[in-house]
Formats: structure tokens, sequence, C-alpha cells
């Protein structure tokens, strides 16, 4: 099977994950076993599922990560507030570590001018609380993102904190692009080209109302100044292993990495030669429906997380 995704490189090592056989792959059509004991104290199923694009085999955890093991990079591409859909991104996450025995968790959600603060807690020089307190970690950073920090820091692998110093972005939203060239914080180079992603931007933006052109361009550069920042993060870290670097994995808000645009092609853009894999994540969803090709594009993998039944309420955003 090959994939047909119009981002995906010919070369590496995805070229043979792309040649296995659909039908030797395929679980059935059910929820998803993952084995999280936040979700096993409740004797239930995880409402998910994973398919491998674009033939939307559905496959377990354990198969992806047989597929993923040789990759040089893998974006997870997530809803931030998806507790199920993180559920399955540490799974796939520890199935990875086991069969590469090295990885490197890289996060949005975390900065890098905090990287020295988690290097001191990863190596037990600071508690967990004093990492908690200094680190101005996101609202829902204990529920979603501590467990997989966790696991690196107890498996000894390195955490990564890729995104630009949030102050910046911030700036760069009200003041433009040049305001936060050659802060030690952000990437020395930011690439604002027409395309695609900004095609896909303008069109993410254009719901909110009230904005012209120069506000957009601002909006835009301050989404690039994270997406290349974060790029340059995951360079840096690979050339510090440069005879055998472990697998990144990085999680994101899905926008950043979906179709192969965002963080993913400014990194490309770095490192031409790197095999890259994209999963992907939907919410809300019915697990019996099959997908639309639009979205069948925006990784080879994607998670999919039932929409809640008649009578629950969930709140779910996109990044």
């Amino acid at each position: 099977m090959l994939l047909s995704h119009h981002w995906l490189p010919a070369s590496s090592g995805l070229a043979a994950l792309c040649l296995a056989s659909c039908a030797s792959h395929s679980s059935g059509t059910g929820p998803l076993e993952v084995d999280e004991a936040s979700w096993a104290a409740t004797g239930a199923e995880l409402p998910v599922a994973l398919l491998r694009t674009p033939g939307q085999e559905r496959i377990s955890i354990e198969e992806a990560a047989d597929e993923l093991a040789d990759a040089d990079v893998i974006f997870l591409g997530e809803q931030h507030d998806s507790a199920e859909g993180h559920a399955v991104q540490l799974a796939l996450t520890k199935a990875i570590a086991e069969r590469r025995g090295r990885i490197v968790l890289s996060m949005e959600m975390l900065e890098r001018d905090s990287q020295r603060l988690l290097d001191m807690y990863l190596r037990g020089e600071i508690d967990q609380e004093a990492f908690r307190s200094a680190a101005r970690l996101w609202p829902n950073y204990q529920a979603h993102y501590e467990p997989a920090v966790e696991f690196a820091r107890e498996g000894g692998h390195d955490v990564l904190a890729a995104n630009v110093y949030r102050p910046v972005a911030s700036r760069v939203a009200r003041q433009g692009l040049d305001s936060a060239m050659g802060e030690v914080w952000a990437a020395s180079s930011v690439d604002t080209s027409p395309g695609e992603y900004r095609d896909r931007f303008d069109a993410v933006m254009s719901g909110h109302g009230g904005m012209d052109e120069a506000v957009m361009d601002r909006f835009f550069a301050a989404q690039c100044i994270k997406d290349d920042t974060m790029a340059e993060s995951i360079a840096r870290r690979l050339a510090c292993d440069p005879g055998d670097p472990p697998v990144v994995i990085h999680w994101n808000g899905r926008f950043h990495s979906d179709y192969g645009l965002g963080t993913v092609e400014r990194l490309r853009a770095r490192q031409p030669d790197l095999n890259i894999a994209v999963v992907s994540m939907l919410t809300d969803v019915q697990l019996s429906r099959p997908l639309a090709e639009e979205a069948l594009n925006q990784g080879h993998y994607i998670i999919l997380v039932q929409a809640p039944r008649e009578g629950e309420s969930e709140s779910r955003t996109a990044d």
C-alpha cells in the first residue's frame, strides 16, 4: 500500500511502512483498546479508534508502533482538551519507546526558556512541585501532559521544551514579526510566505471576523514563529546525536502538523532527508462512519474519538 499524501517524501523507512498489506493489518471496527490506568479503573473501553490512511484500516497501538519505529520524527497532532485522545498519544509514545529504546519527547506545551528548569527536574535536582510552580505550565498540564513527561523522566528519556517563549509570540501578534527577530527564545528565521498553510490559517481565522489584512498578517506571523521555533528546536536536538539520533516524538496541536504543513514543512526545510510521520486527531466523530477524503489527508494515521453519547456533554476545541 502506497500512501498518497502529496507531502510524504518518497525515501526512508516509511516507504516500507507504506507497503504493508491492508488486509493483514486490519483490526476490525471495534473501539481501540488502550491500557491506561485512568481508564482501566473504570472498567470501560476508551471510545477511540486508530486509522491508517488513506485506506481507513483500523489498527492497534502495537501495529502502529511497529510501523512508526523507524521514523526520525513523529508528530502527534492533537485536540488539546481530549482526555481520550491524550491517552492514545501516551500509549503510542510508550509503545514506540519500547521498540526504539530511546526517544526524545518534544512538546509544544513547554517553552524554550523552561528547558534548564525542565532538565533539572528530569535529573532530580528539583522536585515536581518546584517545577510546576516555575515553568508556566498550561492549565491542563497535570491532567493531559504530565503523564507523558513522567514517563520520560522515569525511563531516562530527554524532554524538549520546543516552543517559543509565549510573550514573544504575543508581541508578534500585536506588533509584527520584526519585533521578535533576534530573540534568544525564538527561531533565528521565520517563514511567513503565502501558500496552502496561510490559506488554511485564513480560513480558520475568518470565522472570528473583524480582522483586516494587517491584523491577519500579524496573527499569522505569531503562528509561524511557533512553527519555526518548534522546527528549529527539533532540528537542533537531532544534530546533537548525528551518529545515532533518537526518534523525536513531538506533541502539538494538530493545526501545526496536519497535511504536512506548519511545523512539519518548517522542519523539512531545515532537514530535507528526515523520515517524518504525522498522526492527526479528530474528536466528536461517529466511529462507525467513514471519513471524508479531506480528513484522510491530515496525516498518515488519525486518532478518532467518539462523540459523547446522548445525555453527555463535552466541550472540545482545535488548535
